[in-house]
């Protein structure tokens, strides 16, 4: 068996020596070899009569590189695990002694190879007497009612009828009718009937004017400015034409019926529908329990935000030292596109920050015992879907399930969410043993304040690109 041994350079950096003997690989080799020859189909020679030093000629060499490089490997990755050593990155043939294969002359074989290590540390900035804003998000009595509205709103059944005003909840059905200058344009398009939500509306001259208008009032628009959408979508699903057709922008808007969904009523049946494990009898005892699901979800969102807090107090409070050089090589090795330049720009510090934060995650996820489970990922993804859908489609099922695995059949988009969920977990933990200094405010300026705080974080990354694009 290959024998691996390493020397510390410094806290940071180590050599590996992996010794190989003859031994070790020649028996496979030459297994792989006799494989090779009896599936060989050469011209000029009979299945299993070729010549072995021909099939040596053409595959020997590729054959022993394979098997020593899968035994470097598997040495390596052992002794790593064996000694419990805290690596970064992946290791490194050190230049200028580099080992030359030759079938021919098999040899005993010494590679060397450079590693980066990570410092022994404690992670520092989990105190109870470190104390991070913690915002109290207060619950005005108008969120509770405007709340209450609109759940009644999306539990309604049918429509109002005979409506004559319009509120920004409606949807209109509308006519449209194309346009030549300020008349109707002779065999122009005419969509009888589309529908309009108010709430779609981007003009917001005319999104004015609808909330004033009645059933009968026309407006002339530009139709391809009524909503935030594209022309092919404009074309095909407002005007009913397709997608390549030809057509004006200026259109006339009829207003043909006001459509309002009937709200349900605050009545014993309505509250059991939403929340079948609850006893509520009265509209008082709804609206207490629509302010406690508000304040769930204000909680929340202040949780989230102190969990930000938190990893920025944790990557500002342990700044671990780096194997800068190896994981400089490291890079260099892994892009040949790099250039020296990069190595002055932030995007390269920030590039660090993570993994200093990864190092921060690990001893994290030991200390609070933190895992992540192959179900715990696919309910991310599955609670995505959903999203997407507006929770119009089953939770569980063959279409979930389908749609479920395809997007983990990509490691990439597993391992980010696997990195995901473990951030979450180990912030909520470390969240959980950091102070609370606790400020009440209203839902306005925590909305405001978390801006700020994304902005800052959007300028960063976009001066990080900056500074890459200007580097490259």
């Amino acid at each position: 068996m290959p024998t691996v041994k390493h020397d510390n350079t410094d806290a940071l950096n180590a050599i590996l020596t992996v010794e190989i003997a003859k031994a070790d690989y020649l028996p496979k080799v030459n297994a792989k070899l006799k494989e090779h020859r009896k599936n060989a189909q050469i011209k000029g020679f009979r299945p299993g009569k070729v010549p072995m030093a021909m099939i040596k000629g053409r595959f020997g060499n590729s054959l022993l590189v394979d098997e020593v490089n899968e035994l470097i490997g598997e040495s390596i990755n052992n002794y790593i695990n064996e000694n419990k050593l805290k690596t970064i990155g992946q290791p490194l043939p050190i230049e200028g002694k580099e080992v030359s294969l030759d079938i021919n002359k098999p040899n005993d074989y010494s590679f060397e190879f450079e590693i980066g290590l990570t410092p022994d540390f404690e992670v520092q900035g989990i105190s109870l007497d470190n104390k991070l804003p913690y915002y109290d998000i207060t619950i005005e009595d108008a969120q509770i009612e405007e709340e209450v509205e609109s759940v009644r709103g999306r539990f309604g059944n049918g429509f109002e009828e005979d409506v004559k005003d319009v509120i920004e909840s409606d949807m209109l059905t509308i006519s449209l009718e194309e346009l030549d200058g300020k008349k109707l344009k002779e065999n122009g398009v005419v969509r009888e009937e589309t529908y309009l939500a108010l709430r779609d509306t981007a003009d917001a001259k005319l999104k004015d004017n609808l909330l004033t208008a009645t059933i009968g009032d026309t407006f002339d628009i530009n139709v391809f400015e009524m909503e935030d959408k594209d022309a092919a979508h404009v074309k095909k699903h407002i005007l009913g034409l397709e997608e390549d057709a030809e057509v004006g922008e200026k259109f006339r808007l009829t207003i043909k019926e006001i459509k309002r969904v009937k709200k349900a009523d605050l009545n014993e049946e309505f509250f059991k529908q939403l929340f079948p494990n609850e006893e509520i009898a009265t509209a008082e005892d709804f609206k207490a329990k629509i302010k406690e699901e508000i304040g769930k979800n204000y909680k929340q969102a202040s949780l989230a935000h102190f969990n930000d807090l938190a990893f920025d107090e944790l990557i500002a409070k342990n700044d671990i030292e780096l194997p800068l050089e190896f994981l400089k090589k490291w890079l260099k090795s892994n892009n040949e596109d790099i250039e020296e330049s990069y190595f002055d720009t932030k995007d390269f510090q920030n590039f660090l920050k993570g993994l200093r934060w990864n190092i921060i995650r690990e001893e994290l996820a030991a200390r609070y015992k933190a895992e992540v489970s192959m179900e715990e990922i696919e309910n991310s993804v599955r609670e995505e879907v959903l999203r997407y859908f507006n929770h119009q489609i089953p939770a569980y099922g063959e279409m979930m399930d389908n749609m479920v695995q395809r997007v983990l059949s990509d490691k990439n988009e597993t391992r980010k969410r696997f990195d995901m969920l473990m951030d979450q977990k180990v912030l909520q933990a470390a969240a959980e043993n950091m102070g609370k200094d606790v400020q009440e405010m209203s839902k306005e300026a925590f909305e405001a304040k978390t801006q700020v705080y994304r902005d800052a974080k959007t300028a960063e990354q976009e001066e990080a690109k900056e500074e890459l694009t200007t580097a490259e």
